[in-house]
């Protein structure tokens, strides 16, 4: 049974007022929820309030508030917070990953000279990275002014847009470490650098994207 324009207005607006601010998220939930009620209309033959306050109430532990895991005073629904956090996971592992291989790859460097030749080469593409990340942060940032679509993406790239910011300090210290143990930390330091600087663009790009087949939408 297909739902009115109004009963899924209804569905957004309790959307809303349970927290789900996030575009990319309220167009996902809403879309499970109104065909879990349009396919329950059919099998029971109840009416749209009755289904409704059964399919919502199915859904109560995903709308429950639950801190978020960077912040002491914000708060989202549980399905939020677990989007936010696998985005994070997945950039945890992708650094450790990463990390690791360039690790090994520092290792095979025997001579002591080479070693620090190497160090110098990662930095100086780190600093290239780092300038053309910010270029390019600093054109999403600007179109992302004009946007109303609001989404996990945006949210995640303005707070790490602020963190690359802070980094500059770290990206043109010319100090590099000369014993083994802090070089390989170095090294390992630069990979997740070059993971963040990634993750800016992706999820710049993705709010993009996502603003767009919303726009169409």
């Amino acid at each position: 049974m297909q739902l009115t324009t109004e009963q899924i207005e209804c569905i957004n607006q309790t959307l809303i007022e349970k927290g789900i601010k996030f575009d990319d998220i309220k167009l996902e939930v809403l879309d499970h929820i109104a065909t879990e009620i349009e396919i329950e209309m059919e099998v029971s033959n109840n009416d749209f309030p009755i289904v409704y306050n059964q399919v919502f109430d199915n859904w109560r532990e995903e709308f429950k508030l639950t801190r978020d895991f960077f912040s002491l005073q914000s708060t989202y629904p549980r399905l939020v917070n677990s989007k936010l956090k696998n985005q994070f996971k997945r950039e945890v592992i992708l650094s450790v990953v990463s990390s690791i291989l360039l690790i090994i790859s520092f290792q095979l460097v025997n001579n002591t000279q080479e070693k620090l030749e190497f160090i110098r080469l990662v930095k100086d593409v780190l600093i290239y990275a780092y300038c053309t990340t910010t270029a390019v942060a600093l054109m999403i940032k600007v179109w992302n002014l004009k946007s109303k679509v609001t989404s996990t993406y945006k949210h995640l790239f303005d707070s790490r847009f602020t963190v690359l910011i802070i980094f500059i300090s770290l990206i043109i210290n010319p100090g590099i470490p000369h014993d083994l143990t802090n070089q390989n930390v170095y090294v390992g330091t630069i990979s997740c650098f070059f993971v963040f600087l990634l993750s800016i663009i992706y999820l710049g790009m993705k709010h993009i994207q996502f603003q767009r087949k919303f726009s169409i939408q």
